[in-house]
């Protein structure tokens, strides 16, 4: 079994299942993650040829990044700026 982990045999929850059942592992060893799967099953069971959501994914964009896209636009690249370093200004406060 050890050398088996092909997700195809079985998923992860329900090997565990196995194991606790036979005796093969203790309770108290079982993982953090197994109660709470327990507790709350996915609605849809995760099986490897499961063809994926066909989602539309929305653009998000925030106002900072019409201001970084203004700061660039102007600066362009300003490279590195070492804070450590007391000479110099950054390019956000020319």
């Amino acid at each position: 079994m050890a050398e088996s982990r092909v997700e195809k045999i079985g998923s992860i929850f329900s090997r565990i299942t196995g194991l606790l059942k036979s005796g093969s592992m203790k309770p108290n060893d079982r993982p953090i993650w197994y109660d709470v799967y327990a507790a709350f099953p996915p609605k849809f069971d995760p099986h490897f040829d499961r063809p994926p959501v066909d989602a539309v994914q929305r653009e998000i964009i925030y106002a900072e990044d019409f201001i970084r896209a203004r700061f660039f636009k102007e600066f362009k690249n300003p490279g590195v700026f070492n804070l450590f370093s007391s000479r110099g200004m950054p390019a956000s406060e020319r």
